[in-house]
């Protein structure tokens, strides 16, 4: 996870222009950004979908 902190931080850095005494700011951006995507599948790994009981058919 921090090498990719560490990646996106300097992507963003990069397209800002490299501006200098910024590190911090660029370092949770990345983090921010990060932490918004996970959730999105975090969700499936955690909690798989339950499997439905069969249905019993009634007798008539």
């Amino acid at each position: 996870m921090e090498d990719q902190v560490r990646h996106r931080a300097y992507e963003l850095w990069e397209a800002d222009g490299r501006p200098q005494g910024q590190d911090q700011r660029y370092w949770f951006a990345a983090m921010a950004e990060l932490a918004t995507a996970v959730p999105a599948v975090a969700p499936q790994i955690v909690a798989p979908p339950r499997k439905r009981a069969p249905r019993v058919k009634k007798a008539a």
